[in-house]
């Protein structure tokens, strides 16, 4: 076998019970060291590639007195030749019987036959080393797995489709025009005809750049809002004491995880979940009661209770529609959604079933707040309230603007680096020579994207957060 690209193998679908698993073998000699493996010898060396074909995967220790084969699995298996492959190498896929002993039976013959085990990311990684791929669509792959939100899906798959590519391409070709003029004067500035067009040149030049710099300084803000949710969408449970706050808690996540009592200050403490609702990531916050208190312990869990709310993407105040509106509650709302950038407030009229919510309604109504009326005990409207919980959540992801440059962290290391390139080369823009040098120090930054001039600690990085078998 050759040591240019040493054969490598690993379980390419997450361990654990599973109708199927999928085994990836990459690199010189792996046609062989499948046909050592399995009983069908002939038949997988006369397969054309791209061709799937069962196959018997047979244990090394069989018995040679009688000729009978100890069968690991019956498996599928496609042989792909390179560079037609996803690593640009020979190949083979293996798909066997899920579970834990059967795929890594199989893993072990492979490795006794010569294989290692991958590394993380170490297929995509051979891929962008034979050039199936620049760095952008490798990393847009590790994206699509990782996504938590339909923003990072969409950036995500921009970027694997080439549209990242696309943009960095255009703003490449913007800065070298502007490159171009500010040479143009280096070489020719004595020249009448191009001293006489300079100064008009060099102003439009000076202001291209500097729109350069706010799209991209925009690119960095929208990416920072998307990353706000890559823990999901934070809502925040509040209200005063004994307003049905942890009932609804408990309520939207299906069981008991919050003390429910009737005696007020039952929550002093924020308490957390992270679940999937209506199929959007949500971390969910129960919190204290907010009043008036002399008690230590929970005024503190009340402060918690505040900052919660200023970091919450969608605030679920709850009240009960048999109390009067007291302890600050009134101001509190008011307060809160007066911030600016104030998070979506919906209030829950809680209790509709002791009491007539006029009140509280008539507040809302005033203060155009969005309100529902329901009974968390009696089951009231609970339906159409996680109903308005899943649109205001939803609309919360619609009007977050995905970032199409600046994706992950490695891109906003990158752009930030451009910023100030361009900006050393604005201000130094009279110097010519000077503000050369950093337009074309921000084009080896652009250039750093498709990792066409990344060191080896660069790819360790980005191929490093890939999971095993990709």
């Amino acid at each position: 076998m050759s040591t240019q690209s040493p054969p490598i193998a690993t379980l390419s679908t997450p361990p654990g019970r599973g109708a199927l698993a999928a085994i990836r073998l990459s690199g010189d000699g792996v046609h062989e060291l499948f046909v050592s493996v399995i009983a069908e010898k002939e038949k997988f060396d006369r397969e054309s590639a791209r061709k799937i074909g069962v196959y018997t995967v047979i244990d090394a220790d069989n018995d040679t007195k009688t000729g009978s084969l100890k069968i690991i699995d019956e498996v599928t298996a496609i042989k792909y030749a390179a560079p037609r492959s996803f690593t640009g190498e020979d190949m083979v896929e293996i798909f066997c019987h899920g579970g834990a002993v059967v795929p890594q039976k199989i893993l072990d013959r492979l490795f006794y036959g010569g294989a290692r085990p991958a590394g993380r990311g170490e297929f995509s990684r051979r891929a962008f080393l034979n050039g199936k791929m620049d760095l952008l669509k490798a990393e847009s792959i590790a994206g699509l797995i990782d996504c938590q939100t339909e923003k990072h899906l969409k950036s995500a798959q921009l970027a694997y489709q080439g549209k990242q590519l696309e943009l960095l391409e255009k703003l490449k070709h913007r800065i070298i025009d502007i490159l171009s003029d500010v040479e143009s004067r280096i070489e020719f500035g004595e020249d009448d005809d191009v001293a006489e067009l300079g100064e008009g040149r060099a102003d439009a030049n000076r202001r291209g750049l500097g729109l350069i710099v706010r799209e991209l300084e925009d690119e960095l803000r929208r990416g920072d809002r998307v990353r706000a949710f890559d823990d999901g969408v934070i809502v925040a449970l509040a209200g005063p004491p004994n307003a049905g706050k942890s009932s609804l808690f408990n309520e939207i996540l299906g069981y008991d995880r919050s003390i429910v009592h009737d005696r007020p200050g039952t929550t002093r403490d924020i308490v957390s979940e992270r679940i999937v609702f209506d199929g959007v990531t949500v971390k969910l916050f129960d919190s204290a009661g907010i009043r008036d208190t002399d008690d230590a312990v929970e005024r503190f869990g009340i402060e918690r209770t505040m900052s919660a709310i200023g970091d919450a993407h969608l605030v679920l105040w709850v009240t009960s529609a048999d109390a009067p509106f007291g302890d600050g509650e009134r101001e509190a709302v008011i307060d809160i959604i007066g911030q600016d950038n104030a998070a979506p407030v919906i209030i829950v009229v809680n209790k509709i079933d002791l009491a007539a919510p006029a009140e509280k309604t008539r507040f809302c109504e005033q203060h155009s707040l969005e309100y529902i009326e329901a009974s968390l005990t009696e089951k009231i409207n609970t339906n159409k309230l996680f109903d308005k919980i899943s649109a205001a959540i939803r609309e919360i992801i619609d009007t977050l603007p995905s970032p199409e440059i600046a994706i992950n962290d490695r891109h906003r290391a990158i752009t930030a680096l451009i910023i100030n390139d361009l900006r050393d080369s604005i201000e130094n823009f009279n110097r010519e020579e000077v503000a050369a040098h950093y337009l074309k120090a921000s084009l080896e930054r652009l250039a750093e994207f498709s990792g066409h001039v990344t060191g080896d600690e660069v790819l360790d990085s980005v191929f490093g957060k890939f999971c095993i078998g990709k």
